[in-house]
């Protein structure tokens, strides 16, 4: 008859004894768990090694017809590169002159990469693509939304020439100059900028009626900068002072002059001697 184990141990260890093989099962499942989850690791660093072997060289392409293709064959594997992979492809589309392509690829990044930084871009092309086809109404809105939801973004900041020419296409004159001078208060040093300033000087010398202000300007008398800048300054204070004299002033003004004070010794004593004169006879 075996002992009964009596210690914690002991009975461990008998536990172990008669269920050895659930625990053998236990611990090469976990190996195999470890070993599937490490095979998977080395998979996926294969794969976007892959992705990125097969981006780099289809960007290295030169005909554009060509590099559509690898583009295209590459995008549904891009995995967490499907994003811009799918901006190079409608970028090189509108190149090799297949527009619908670039469409459907600027489409899908907005419709299921809609956060990503190539949504700014999308918007953009698909406003190009809609201005290319004559769409002016599309157009438009595209780069109107392009400004309103993305107004920091680079591109952005350099669209309201763009909605000019635009407007300027649709007939929309005020509507174009108010773009123009939106181009320059958005991003001066630019040469967006440049181009809006050049626009508005060729409306300016097309249809002088739409800037009233410099009419207004022209009806202005010109001052003469040159005379002011020769003008002495004087301050308010002096200016005050010359024209209210102090009582000093007043009495001085007032009193006789050295020559006065001559002229009245002289006549006195004339008058003394008259007045003698007249008592003697």
């Amino acid at each position: 008859m075996t002992d009964e184990p009596t210690t914690d141990w002991q009975k461990a260890l008998a536990h172990l004894e008669e269920n050895y093989k659930l625990y053998i099962a236990g611990v090469a499942f976990i190996l195999v768990c470890v070993a599937i989850g490490a095979l998977i690791r080395i998979s996926m660093v294969m794969k976007e090694h892959d992705v990125m072997t097969r981006y780099a060289e289809a960007a290295l392409v030169e005909d554009p017809a060509e590099r559509l293709e690898k583009y295209q064959a590459l995008v549904n594997d891009a995995g967490r590169w499907t994003p811009e992979v799918l901006y190079r492809l409608g970028e090189t589309a509108i190149e090799a002159g297949s527009h619908e392509t670039a469409k459907e690829a600027f489409e899908r990044i907005i419709a299921s990469h809609g956060a990503s930084e190539y949504a700014v871009n999308a918007t953009d092309g698909l406003a190009f693509l809609a201005w290319n086809a004559g769409d002016l109404d599309e157009a438009l809105a595209g780069f109107e939304r392009l400004t309103a939801q993305w107004p920091n973004e680079f591109v952005a900041r350099r669209k309201y020439y763009d909605i000019g020419q635009v407007q300027e296409e649709r007939g929309d004159l005020e509507a174009a100059i108010a773009a123009y001078r939106r181009q320059g208060e958005v991003f001066p040093e630019s040469s967006a900028a440049q181009r809006a300033d050049q626009a508005l000087e060729r409306l300016r010398n097309d249809h002088p009626d739409l800037f009233p202000e410099d009419a207004d300007q022209e009806g202005m008398e010109p001052v003469d900068t040159e005379a002011i800048a020769q003008t002495p300054y004087v301050s308010t204070d002096a200016a005050a002072a010359f024209d209210a004299p102090t009582e000093e002033t007043d009495s001085a003004a007032d009193a006789p002059t050295e020559e006065e004070d001559a002229v009245v010794e002289d006549v006195v004593p004339e008058a003394t001697a008259g007045e003698a004169d007249d008592v003697e006879q």
